[in-house]
């Protein structure tokens, strides 16, 4: 009986025993350091960022369609898709025969306005001469009819008074005739004023004969120069030439293809400027908030997977895009250096950093659980280790804050 009792009381002590180790383990056991790395809590920075997934695009009027505004069958087409072609480089030709004519036969009718307008109008500047100088005799010509009028007004008078006197010191005959000389002379310079006169006229209206034909001239050379200009125009659609520096993205017609220009311009190729790139970030509708432009953000791709580019948010699409359903802005990303260069449609893996936290208490980010509705760290507490809860802050890739719950300098414990 005796040992029986001995036996149960045996059996009660061991299973305490058991209880109380296994109570104690739950807050403090001894660490496996195999696995096991230790980090002093100390102050750090914690850069802010939010994640996000984007692509590779041509910047607004990088990348554009050249197309043929005229009828015809291509006959030259030098470019494939990928070569680099400089501004004016050729990129097509279409059959221009018909619209070479219509470009000599628009520059033969300029040239033979000229030909016929300066023609007349040298001919007509002679007649303006001509008349000028006609104008100018008859000014001299009645200037000297005035004269001859003067002398024989003078005669007529010395003539009347000698003959008035009593002793008749002239003859009758010198009398008349001095008054018929005067008569003559009166004729003489009435016929000589309208002569004048109608020299003015016909010098008036050779100037406005020669207005005319000026005015006409200058008409009519801008309608044939405006007609020489529309089929120039309409020849240089012939030739299709390269607006700017880039590669060739897109081809659609080879040599022998006849287009038809209609509304739409038959599209011939695509020219892309890969030096203007950016980067299109699609944030998620519960983040776009906090993006601001200006922030920069850090972003890799796949095809170069140790090179990490940086740049900064330039623009925010205002209008969403909305992708399985879930909605997304765009956050453009420029300013970043392209080397190695970057394709258009790769794939990028983003970090705006929205913020940064100086000068607090840092731990690794797997030094960090969260158990039984709190966060908690394991710290060293000599040979043993023990569970605490921590307020936690922000995080980055690498750190999170502790805001409260364990001291600087103190060891925790993390697996790497």
């Amino acid at each position: 009986m005796k040992k029986k009792r001995y036996i149960i009381a045996l059996a009660a002590i061991l299973t305490a025993a058991v209880i109380i180790f296994f109570l104690a383990s739950k807050g403090e056991h001894k660490p496996r350091e195999g696995n096991l790395k230790t980090f002093t809590v100390k102050r750090g920075t914690i850069h802010q960022a939010i994640e996000a997934t984007g692509e590779i695009k041509p910047c607004t009027g990088a990348e554009i369609s050249l197309g043929a505004r005229v009828t015809g069958m291509v006959v030259k087409e030098p470019i494939e898709i990928g070569d680099r072609v400089k501004k004016g480089d050729l990129i097509a030709i279409i059959d221009n025969r018909a619209l070479r004519e219509d470009v000599a036969k628009a520059r033969a009718s300029l040239e033979k306005v000229r030909a016929t307008y300066e023609n007349a109008i040298t001919e007509q500047q002679k007649e303006v001469a001509r008349q000028k100088l006609l104008r100018l005799n008859a000014e001299r010509e009645l200037e000297a009819a005035r004269q001859e009028l003067s002398f024989a007004r003078w005669d007529f008078k010395s003539q009347e008074a000698l003959f008035s006197r009593s002793t008749h010191s002239t003859s009758e005959k010198a009398y008349r005739k001095s008054r018929a000389v005067l008569a003559r002379s009166l004729a003489a310079f009435s016929q000589a004023k309208n002569s004048l006169k109608a020299a003015g006229l016909s010098v008036e209206k050779a100037q406005a004969e020669l207005k005319k034909l000026q005015e006409e001239y200058t008409q009519a050379l801008k309608v044939a120069q405006a007609e020489l200009n529309k089929a120039e125009i309409r020849f240089s659609y012939s030739t299709l030439t390269a607006p700017f520096s880039g590669v060739i993205s897109y081809v659609s017609t080879q040599e022998g293809e006849t287009v038809v220009a209609g509304l739409n311009a038959p599209q011939f190729v695509k020219i892309l400027d890969d030096t203007k790139i950016e980067n299109r970030v699609y944030v998620d509708e519960t983040e776009i908030g906090k993006i601001k432009e200006g922030m920069k953000v850090e972003f890799t791709v796949d095809a170069f997977v140790n090179e990490t580019y940086r740049g900064v948010v330039t623009q925010i699409y205002p209008a969403p895009v909305i992708q399985n359903n879930v909605v997304y802005y765009i956050a453009v990303v420029t300013g970043f250096d392209n080397r190695p260069a970057l394709r258009v449609r790769m794939t990028t893996h983003n970090q705006i950093l929205t913020g940064i936290r100086k000068d607090v208490l840092v731990v690794p980010n797997s030094a960090v659980k969260f158990l039984d509705g709190r966060y908690v760290v394991t710290v060293k507490d000599g040979a043993r280790r023990k569970t605490i809860p921590v307020e936690v802050g922000a995080s980055d890739s690498r750190f999170t804050e502790i805001k409260s719950g364990i001291q600087e300098g103190r060891q925790v414990l993390f697996r790497q």
